[in-house]
């Protein structure tokens, strides 16, 4: 039996802990949170629960750590120098440096260090790795409504991450060229951002998130040579197109163009991928397998780290312009006023 801690019991704290406790190899032993709020949505008596997890540290073997991506370094840190298992929510952390530093740690102190990349657990997701051999272009959209929980950080640690983690999985190259467009329109972040990543092979990724949309999307598109796949991640669903014939046909008054294509339903396991993440986790703990995935983790933090600089020298820029123009529009109207004052004496 493991005995777990979780550090935040925000939204998905609180998700963390109901699966836990739906596992027969899990002990759910202690909680910390700031809130009580918080720490009373756990009801077992027997949970140690309070603002203080260095307090119950020694009562543990593993940590799930939730809190704010900012804290996730100093959390995760003193966990694993005091000899326990972590499971940290996405992105690990906010600089590859600190990133290095604690897989450095855990694996001097042969611990588990795992990532909370959820969709790498998504059946669909699962299958397509499968199959996928030499993508040409892939989309991946990622997107919904503003929640301000998660405004202390932008839409591509919140929400674009999860797509980067995805491609570079997939690719298996590092890209060669990271463009990037953004702008920001509920928070001081980047709320919406489309990327262009360009690799070795000559395959091309464009990964567009936002979370300035009234629709909840996460869809990825993969095109090879003879293929085209589509998956949505909130179903699980996965469609293979294989173009059969096309023709093209010139009438007196139009011009009509016709496909013919065979449609693969893949049958995909379908279960609760951060319930999978978390038996991951406890796996990894009982096998000694498994242990820490710190090449592809810094890998896809690395492009984060990028991206993210890319999109913050945009909107400082813009920022910039747009009191440049504030400020010519208010000399022109001092200028205006002077000379209308001019006028009527």
């Amino acid at each position: 039996m493991i005995k777990l801690g979780i550090v935040g019991l925000g939204k998905m704290g609180g998700y963390h802990a109901s699966i836990a406790a739906t596992l027969g190899n899990v002990q759910l032993v202690a909680v910390a949170d700031p809130h009580q709020s918080n720490l009373d949505k756990i009801p077992d008596l027997a949970v140690i629960k309070n603002n203080d997890f260095s307090a119950w540290l020694d009562h543990v073997d593993a940590v799930i750590i939730a809190v704010q991506t900012g804290k996730h370094y100093a959390v995760a840190k003193e966990c694993l120098e005091r000899g326990k298992h972590v499971l940290v929510e996405k992105p690990l952390t906010k600089t590859s440096a600190e990133a290095t530093e604690l897989f450095a740690l855990a694996e001097k102190n042969n611990l588990a260090l795992h990532v909370g990349h959820v969709e790498r657990f998504n059946g669909a997701i699962q299958e397509l790795k499968k199959i996928v051999t030499r993508p040409l272009f892939i989309e991946c959209h990622r997107m919904g409504p503003f929640v301000p929980r998660a405004a202390k950080d932008s839409v591509v640690l919140d929400l674009m991450i999860h797509d980067v983690d995805l491609v570079l999985s997939l690719v298996n190259e590092k890209p060669v060229s990271i463009t990037t467009h953004g702008s920001s329109v509920h928070s001081p972040l980047c709320d919406i951002a489309s990327v262009q990543l360009t690799f070795p092979s000559g395959c091309i990724a464009s990964i567009i998130s936002s979370r300035a949309s009234q629709i909840k999307k996460r869809t990825m598109a993969v095109h090879e040579k003879d293929a085209f796949f589509h998956l949505d991640f909130t179903t699980q669903d996965l469609v293979i197109h294989r173009q059969t014939s096309s023709s093209v046909q010139v009438g007196l008054d139009q011009l009509s163009y016709r496909q013919e294509s065979l449609v693969e339903h893949v049958f995909v396991h379908k279960d609760n991928p951060l319930k999978q993440e978390i038996m991951h986790f406890m796996r990894a703990i009982e096998t000694k397998n498994d242990m820490r995935n710190a090449s592809q983790d810094i890998q896809a933090l690395d492009i984060i780290v990028e991206i993210e600089r890319q999109l913050s020298v945009q909107l400082r820029e813009t920022l910039a312009l747009s009191h440049a123009d504030g400020f010519r529009s208010f000399d022109k109207l001092r200028v205006s006023e002077n000379n209308n004052a001019e006028s009527s004496t």
